[in-house]
């Protein structure tokens, strides 16, 4: 319920301005009346709240499909700016630090790749068709087998379903799926959304 509470509070701020708009030029062109009024202040906020919360859940329901695709765990924390998830390889241990060195790089979504000895990559991902890219690291060894993945946006990306949030998330999902990651059970803090 957090996560849908939050959802539909970028919803709302998103939709704000438009529904602003719309409130001034119904005064404009039917004037202060009584029913311009009424309409304008009761009528009207309550449909863009139903209309933003539709828009919320189908954001969720998107972000909810990816994770699932991944094997990573919705948790209340999911439209946040910074994600930070623990994964390990899907398949044969064997080698598995250059495969995924290999398939980071070789991604189409992924540029300006460098590595910080053989311990940490930093990278940009472009988790929509866009020009935008999030910032992302992932560092090997501190537990054996695992990776830390490390992925912050802040560049005002558009988010799921357009609600300027969920864009790390996102990029969290499209990395584990193409370097062959899978995520790691973890305590959460909060219930799963």
């Amino acid at each position: 319920m957090k996560l849908l509470t939050a959802a539909w509070r970028a919803a709302v701020a998103k939709s704000v301005p438009v529904a602003f708009v719309l409130l001034v030029t119904e005064f404009v062109s039917d004037g202060f009346t009584r029913e311009a009024v009424a309409r304008g202040l009761l009528f009207r906020p309550l449909c863009w709240g139903v209309m933003t919360l539709g828009w919320a859940a189908f954001a969720l329901r998107s972000l909810r499909r990816r994770a699932r695709k991944a094997g990573i765990a919705l948790t209340d924390g999911a439209l946040d700016e910074r994600q930070t998830r623990v994964l390990r390889p899907a398949s044969d241990p064997e080698g598995w630090q250059e495969r995924v060195r290999e398939r980071l790089v070789a991604s189409e979504r992924a540029f300006l790749v460098a590595e910080k000895g053989r311990e940490e990559i930093h990278f940009r991902w472009r988790p929509w068709r866009g020009e935008q890219s999030v910032w992302g690291s992932l560092s090997f060894g501190a537990t054996p087998g695992e990776v830390v993945l490390d992925v912050h946006d802040g560049e005002e990306l558009r988010g799921v379903a357009g609600l300027g949030k969920g864009s790390a998330l996102v990029a969290v999902c499209q990395l584990a799926a193409a370097t062959g990651l899978e995520a790691v059970a973890q305590p959460t803090k909060g219930k799963p959304g």
